[in-house]
């Protein structure tokens, strides 16, 4: 085979040679010589001057500018062409535009055998490009982008070309910005092409280009690998920057951005990958970007994002495919300004709605125009690089519809990220009012986060607040999943910062705390309702402060309090807290003049919420209720302070120390709470409470031990209706309270021991001390409440130490009475006598009803006999009906005392009545049988009181059967009161008093013995207020002869009249007796000296007659025995006579005598010795005697027909006789004398002549008010 190639060769060779030595080949041969020579002779010195001059005019034709080349130079032979100094300048040709070193162009002979240009060589020497920016929109080469912009037809066929070894050097970019007036130069930039084809054979091989430059001194390196012309359009681009300038760059962007770039320096290590599969376009990025001291604000220069380095690293990025993975990502010390305005826009929703350039696509051309000629190859040079790009574009975008019908997943993955020394500005303008705050040392890191595995992400966070605190948070989270766990530690976090997000919760103001928070929690959003769960966590607070909102001090503050958290399931809305303890709780609550109660305000809502809290507000009010359990709650070392300003004076109650503490707490009502709480009121003694409480129904089973317990504290809740004030009260109870609420009533007992202790009252009005006591002890106290009525069950009841003041003001108004204040006005004094009114009478004040003053009239006019008063009934509708039922096993006085003030009497008058001490036995509403009594007391400097005998105070109709007795009562210390109401002053006496009151049925019977010993009056004292009777003389018609006053008052009255006084009846009783002793002292003394009921003060005669009967001397022998036991009175004998009476008996008298003279004829001169008064004229024979008186008469008689004295009928006698009797007014003055002077007749002898005085006589009946004979002797007594 190998030789006979080589004869095959062997034969070919012989034949050229053949050939070339014939003739007609020389001469061919000399031709194309001379052709080469000729050609070369033109290319060498013809062509050049040609191609110059057709380039310059063309070139200035097309490009509408001054154009020149200096040198050009042609190698015909080996088609070399070069070109120096080319220069086009600007339009108009004031100005550079490009300028070129040199440009070489060696085109290939084997273009002619291709049939397509083929260039072996292409080099660029020190090109120099001017752009200039007018505006955003032209530049000084736009007029050459608009004029060669023609799209080609969609059907032409790209020409078949072969350029290799393109080469630009040394080059040089200068841009004037005139709009930014701004300057960028890009130079020492390098561009290096193996080669670009389209022909068939050239389209599969890779084209490397290279670029290499200086932006404004940042170096730039990118080096390609591209197929521009194969179908796969495979390119790789490795893209390196460093350190470029960025807002030089952004200044260029397509679309106007909404944020402005400061400051930032870009550096890259980037490859970037592109092939098409059959129509899908696939571009792969990996590598590295920088972004160092990076600064961005936004449009109106407010900050917005700042870094000191940003670290990309891209392990590989599918943009078309939606495939983001990273290797890592890193920012360091970045600073983040986050703004909120009023309507709830954040700044960054705000940045990604800004619109764009209105002109975008037509800026988006010129400014790549602009970048392309800064960054890499320029569209003048007609680079391989930028033809690569520009058709991986077409292609993407071709691709673009495709692939948008069908997005796949976004497959996100992070191996590594991490924050480290963050910083996020917040500035929130939507609460009120404004705030702001920071978030500083914010380090966070992020490992193995993916969107399509399960496997979870772990994430650490952690940070500190501007306005303190600490947080920090770790845990793992999968969003394939939709599960996540945290760890949270929140260390001091300030709560004042957040007051501005608490508007919509709570009207209080945060002035100081911190929160403290351990939460280990789970959540699964993949499930409805959301599974999130919190277990073993605590959460705690220290030393917050709450306040009103226009308060400066706090209402509410804790010291520090903590929250253990066993489990909370959001999905089955249960919460279980293992305890929560605080310590240092302070309250301070007020309620207000209108009733309310300004911390319960503090849970009402600042503002109205926004709509989309209101709607979540409303859907958790319609889910199920959450169901929650507190193991213990614990409140210790704390206090509250209580001002209630509702009262007319305000409460101020201080609680402190308060520990409090409630077990087992809980969402269902209805299970008991063990309780326990110890507390000190206003700094005074302690109480301790501890038992149950449930809290639906209410329910309560407490235990109680408070020891000296500030009661007064309450005194400004019923202090208003008193006119005096609790100055101190204690309280001490030991014992066990129970109460129920049921559905119809409530139900409450009490068991054990009360005492309210150290009580003092004061004079509201002056201060002075009014009442009070040691103690007030109920012992074993039983207590029960219920629907029907109350049960207060006392087996003990101890006063101790007490001590009260009566006082009698000025106008007889006793202060008692003036204990409950009166509804308006000012307070009434309780102590001192504020009256400026004239005082009352001596009487007792009047009763207002007429019909009191009837009774109090018809008394004083009742007749009185001695040691006795009279009777005075009063009645009244029945008291109203109480529910409450007591019962006291025994009351016990001890050490008590009474001051007495009466300022009713000049000079004022005062006793003290001490050592008050003594026992009541068992009484109560419902006793059957009356309490034994025994009371005892002394009046100060005085002898002992004494009350004995039984009472049962509490039943519907109160009986009584006491004997009260008071001796040796030195009756100087009452000057005051005889010298205002009798005018004289005490000298000397003493008063023993002895009373028995009975009391059934309301009807009260008195009995009131009183003896006065010695009692001696001084000289008279002017005054007006004493009564004008003869006191005096009442005084000695009550004394005996050992001058003692021995009198017993019994008085009655019914307890049912509302005018119904004990000591109103006594005093009227009294006055009825002196007002008895003086102008009816015989009626008085009557009883007193066996007078019966028959009345001493006058004696009775028979009309016309002045003969005593014998029952008028018996009557004279009691006044007798009176006169002789008052030895210092006086009688005054007053004859009267009543002409209506005693004419018609002198005529009597007169008959009578007469008849009885005519008897006395025939008894005297018998031999016996005959009294005349002893004569008497019998009935039988008093006719006879009659008629001879009437003819012994001398007047004129009437006679019959014969002149003799006519025989008359006795009466007519008698008549005639009475006719004619001497009946005058001196017959009836010498009657009333003649009885005056029969008096004293019988009374000589037996009374001192000295006492008995014979006074004027009264001629007529006058003034007669009782019911003895008018025709008598009146007796004066003095």
């Amino acid at each position: 085979m190998a030789s006979a190639d080589k004869a095959t060769l062997s034969s070919s060779l012989h034949a050229l040679g053949g050939v070339a030595r014939s003739r007609r080949t020389r001469r061919i041969g000399i031709g194309i010589l001379i052709f080469i020579v000729l050609f070369g002779l033109l290319g060498f010195f013809a062509a050049p001057p040609l191609i110059r001059h057709v380039a310059e005019q063309q070139l200035s034709r097309q490009l509408d500018r001054p154009a020149s080349i200096q040198r050009i130079a042609l190698n015909p032979y080996t088609l070399n062409l070069e070109a120096d100094g080319i220069h086009v300048g600007e339009r108009g040709g004031q100005g550079d535009f490009i300028d070129i070193g040199k440009l070489v162009v060696r085109p290939s002979w084997s273009s002619l055998f291709r049939g397509a240009p083929i260039v072996d060589e292409v080099r660029v020497d020190a090109p120099r490009f001017r752009i200039v920016r007018y505006d955003a929109q032209r530049f000084n080469f736009t007029d050459l982008i608009e004029k060669f912009s023609t799209p080609s037809k969609p059907d032409d066929k790209p020409a078949h070309f072969s350029v290799s070894n393109i080469q630009i050097n040394d080059g040089r970019i200068d841009f004037d910005d005139r709009l930014l007036n701004e300057k960028h130069v890009v130079d020492n930039w390098m561009l290096g092409i193996p080669y670009v084809a389209t022909l068939p054979s050239k389209t599969d091989i890779f084209v490397e280009p290279k670029l290499r430059a200086r932006f404004d001194g940042s170096p730039i390196a990118i080096d390609g690998k591209t197929k521009p012309f194969a179908q796969s359009r495979e390119s790789e681009i490795a893209l390196q920057f460093d350190r470029l300038d960025v807002p030089k760059l952004i200044s260029y962007a397509p679309a106007k951005l909404p944020v402005v770039v400061t400051s930032g320096l870009l550096s890259s290590n980037l490859t970037l990958k592109f092939v098409m599969s059959g129509d899908t376009p696939t571009l792969r990025v990996s590598g590295t970007v920088d972004l160092n001291d990076a600064k961005v604000t936004g449009l109106a220069s407010e900050p917005l994002f700042a870094a000191r380095g940003v670290h990309v690293a891209a392990a590989g990025l599918e943009p078309l495919r939606n495939v983001l993975h990273f290797d890592e990502i890193r920012l360091d010390r970045p600073v983040v300004d986050l703004s909120r305005d009023k309507q709830g826009v954040l700044n960054v929703e705000k940045l990604a709605a800004a619109p764009t350039d209105a002109s975008g696509k037509r800026a988006a051309s010129a400014a790549a125009a602009a970048s392309g000629a800064s960054t890499a190859s320029t569209a003048s040079t007609a680079s391989t690089a930028s033809t690569a790009s520009a058709s991986a574009a077409d292609a993407a975008s071709g691709a673009k519809a495709a692939a948008a019908a069908k997005t796949p997943p976004l497959d996100l993955t992070i191996r590594h990220f991490a924050i480290d020394g963050g910083t996020i500005n917040i500035d929130d303008r939507m609460p009120a009012p404004p705030t702001a705050m920071s978030l500083t040392k914010l380090a966070a890191t992020l490992d193995g986060f993916t969107l399509q595995g399960n496997a979870p992400a772990k994430y650490t966070l952690s940070t500190s607040l501007s306005r303190g605190g600490d947080v920090k948070a770790e845990g793992t989270f999968s969003v394939a999943a939709k599960r996540a766990d945290t760890k949270l530690n929140v260390d001091a976090l300030a709560l004042p910062a957040l007051q501005p997000y608490l508007g919509d919760a709570t009207r209080a103001r945060v002035l100081d705390g911190t929160l403290g928070a351990t939460v280990d929690a789970k959540v699964d959003w993949g499930k409805t309702p959301l599974d999130a769960q919190v277990a073993d966590s605590t959460i705690s607070v220290k030393s917050l402060k709450l306040a009103a909102p226009d308060a400066k001090a706090p209402a509410i503050a804790l010291a520090d309090a903590t929250a253990k958290i066993a489990k909370v399931d959001v999905a089955a809305r249960v919460a279980e807290i293992a305890s929560v303890d605080a310590n240092g709780l302070a309250l301070d609550v007020k309620r207000l003049k209108d009733g309310r109660i300004d911390v319960a305000s503090l849970a009402e809502p600042a503002r109205p919420a926004a709509p989309q809290r209101a709607a979540a507000r409303k859907a958790e009010a319609a889910a199920p209720a959450w169901r929650y359990r507190i193991d213990a709650l614990n409140v210790k070392g704390s206090s509250a302070n209580f001002t209630d300003l509702s009262t007319p004076r305000a409460v101020r109650l201080a609680i402190k120390p308060l520990d409090l503490s409630v077990q087992k707490l809980g969402d269902d009502m209805t299970k008991p709470l063990p309780v326990q709480l110890k507390a000190t009121l206003n700094g005074k003694g302690s109480l301790n409470v501890s038992g149950d409480v449930t809290a639906q129904p209410l329910k309560l089973g407490l235990k109680i031990d408070g020891n000296r317990v500030d009661a007064a504290a309450f005194e400004p809740y019923f202090g208003s209706a008193l006119n005096a004030t609790i100055a101190s009260a204690l309280l001490n109870a030991r014992g066990n309270l129970t109460f129920e609420q049921a559905k119809s009533a409530m139900r409450a007992t009490y068991r054990g021991d009360v005492a309210v202790v150290d009580v003092r009252m004061l004079d509201k009005a002056t201060s002075d001390p009014f009442a009070g006591w040691r103690s007030l002890a109920l012992s074993n106290l039983r207590v029960n409440y219920d629907d029907r009525g109350t049960d207060v069950d006392a087996a003990r009841v101890t006063f101790s130490n007490f001590y009260g003041r009566v006082l009698l003001d000025a106008k007889g108004r006793l202060n008692l009475n003036d204990v409950i204040a009166k509804e308006s006005g000012p307070a009434q004094s309780l102590t001192r006598d504020a009256s400026k009114g004239e005082p009352v009478p001596l009487s007792p004040g009047a009763t207002p009803t007429a019909a009191a003053q009837a009774a109090s009239s018809a008394a004083a006019r009742e007749a009185a006999v001695p040691g006795t008063a009279s009777t005075v009934v009063v009645k009244a509708a029945p008291p109203r009906q109480s529910p409450v039922r007591m019962h006291v096993g025994e009351l016990v006085l001890q050490n008590g005392r009474v001051t007495y003030t009466d300022n009713f009497i000049k000079p004022n008058y005062t006793a003290n009545l001490v050592a008050i001490k003594g026992t009541v036995g068992a009484f109560g509403t419902d006793s059957t049988k009356s309490a034994p009594v025994d009371v005892g007391a002394s009046l100060a400097g005085n002898g002992p009181i004494s009350i004995k005998g039984t009472v049962n105070p509490l039943i519907d109709k109160p009986a009584l059967d006491l004997t009260a007795t008071a001796h040796g009562i030195e009756l100087t210390n009452l000057t005051p009161y005889s010298a205002k109401y009798a005018g004289y002053p005490i000298t000397k006496g003493k008063l023993n008093v002895d009373l028995h009151y009975q009391l059934a049925n309301d009807q009260l019977s008195a009995n009131n013995h009183i003896f006065i010993d010695q009692l001696t009056f001084g000289d008279h004292i002017e005054n007006d207020t004493a009564t004008k009777l003869p006191v005096k003389l009442a005084i000695s018609l009550l004394k005996n002869t050992r001058g003692e006053i021995d009198v017993n008052v019994p008085v009655s009255g019914s307890l049912s009249n509302p005018e119904f006084s004990v000591g109103g009846l006594i005093w009227r009783a009294l006055l009825n007796l002196i007002a008895k002793a003086v102008t009816s002292p015989f009626s008085l003394l009557a009883h007193a000296f066996g007078g019966g009921g028959e009345d001493l003060g006058y004696v009775e005669f028979a009309p016309g007659s002045a003969q005593l009967g014998d029952a008028q001397q018996k009557k004279l022998d009691t006044v007798v025995k009176m006169l002789t036991e008052k030895p210092s009175i006086r009688v005054d004998l007053i004859g009267r006579v009543d002409p209506a009476k005693d004419m018609p008996g002198l005529r009597d008298a007169y008959v009578d005598r007469l008849v009885r003279q005519q008897k006395l004829k025939d008894v005297i001169g018998q031999g016996e010795s005959v009294d005349p008064t002893s004569v008497k004229v019998d009935a039988a024979e008093y006719g006879k005697y009659l008629t001879r008186a009437y003819k012994a008469a001398d007047f004129k008689k009437p006679r019959n027909l014969f002149g003799f004295q006519k025989t008359l009928p006795d009466d007519d006698m008698k008549k005639a006789l009475a006719d004619h009797a001497p009946a005058d007014d001196n017959a009836l003055r010498a009657l009333a004398q003649q009885r005056a002077q029969a008096v004293r007749q019988y009374l000589d002898g037996k009374i001192d002549s000295s006492r008995i005085y014979i006074v004027a006589p009264k001629l007529d009946a006058k003034g007669i008010d009782d019911k003895g004979a008018t025709t008598r002797v009146d007796f004066g007594l003095k």
